[in-house]
Formats: C-alpha cells, sequence, structure tokens
C-alpha cells in the first residue's frame, strides 16, 4: 500500500492540468497558423488567377489562359481544404479549452498555496479538490478532440501517459510550494 497525500494528490492533479493546457495551446497555436498559412495560399492563388486571367484577356497568349485555369484550380482546392478541414473553429475551440484550464490551473496553485500555509483545513482542501475535480470533467467533456500526435508535441518534456515529474510540476510552482522545499505535508 502506498501513501498519498492531498498534497501529493493535488500536484499530481496540477501536473496533469498543466500538461493539458500546454497541449491545447500549443494545439490551438498550430491550427491557427495553419489558418493563416492556408488563407495566405488561398490570397495568392487568387491574385495569380486575377493576373494570369487578365493577361489572357489582352490576348497575351494561350499559355496564359491555361496557368489561370489551373492557378483557379488550385485556389478552389485551397478553399475546399479551408473549409472542410475549419481549423479556425478548431484553433478558437482549443484555445478556449486552455484559457479555462489556465483558471483551474491557477485555483490549483492558489489551493495547494492555502494548505501549505494552512490557510484551509484538510477537508476544505479536499472539498476544494472535489469541486475542481468535477469542474475538470465538465471541461475536459467540452474539450475538443486532441489526436496522440498533438498531445504528444505539445508534451515532449513531459513524462509518459501526460503525468509530469514533480521536478517538472516544481517549475510551474512558486519555490514554498516545490517538492524540494521544506512543505508541511497535509494528510
Amino acid at each position: 500500500m502506498f501513501q498519498l497525500t492531498l498534497l501529493d494528490h493535488l500536484r499530481l492533479t496540477f501536473g496533469h492540468v498543466v500538461y493539458r493546457q500546454k497541449a491545447h495551446a500549443d494545439i490551438a497555436r498550430s491550427m491557427a497558423r495553419r489558418t493563416r498559412f492556408i488563407r495566405g495560399a488561398e490570397a495568392l492563388l487568387m491574385a495569380a488567377t486575377v493576373f494570369t486571367a487578365v493577361a489572357s484577356a489582352f490576348g497575351k497568349g494561350q499559355a496564359f489562359s491555361i496557368a489561370s485555369a489551373i492557378l483557379a484550380a488550385a485556389a478552389l482546392i485551397t478553399l475546399i481544404v479551408h473549409l472542410a478541414f475549419d481549423f479556425d473553429a478548431s484553433a478558437r475551440a482549443h484555445a478556449t479549452c486552455a484559457a479555462r484550464l489556465w483558471q483551474v490551473r491557477e485555483r490549483y496553485r492558489a489551493l495547494l498555496s492555502d494548505l501549505s500555509d494552512g490557510a484551509l483545513e484538510v477537508d476544505a482542501g479536499r472539498r476544494m479538490r472535489d469541486a475542481l475535480a468535477l469542474e475538470l470533467h465538465a471541461i475536459y467533456q467540452d474539450a475538443p478532440p486532441a489526436d496522440r500526435e498533438a498531445f504528444e508535441a505539445a508534451g515532449r518534456a513531459a513524462a509518459h501517459e501526460g503525468a509530469l515529474t514533480d521536478e517538472e510540476i516544481d517549475v510551474f510552482l512558486p519555490r514554498s510550494l516545490q517538492k524540494g522545499a521544506a512543505v508541511r505535508q497535509v494528510g
């Protein structure tokens, strides 16, 4: 049998929330970057289509007519990809999830601090932990799906299965709450 204190449990969950928050934020940035790239490609292809269509209209040769048709087809394909995958909506959904997780992350940090300072009794800490767990469940239920590759890319520094090591969790906590510091253990 192992001993898992309330502080240990809160630190583990805090690390999980940090990992998920960072993953969703990274996915949101990646999706937003894809959207900008696709929109830029659409604009360039449309501009090139206009240029070649105008040249064709002024009798510059059949090559401009062919180029115009090819560029128009490429622009259409790019637009269809943009509409089909809707990276912009995915980016917004992941960004919203990351923002909600950031709030919960900060509430876990505050709970750890309050317990460490003795500002909260253990029973009150457990009730707050349970309330935060319910809130996390609601966030995860509404969270946009992320493929395994996206989470792995976002959490390369994290240990297996999205769990952060004590040292990695400590990076996100003030020195007084770090595992290595002399923190009062709450049961």
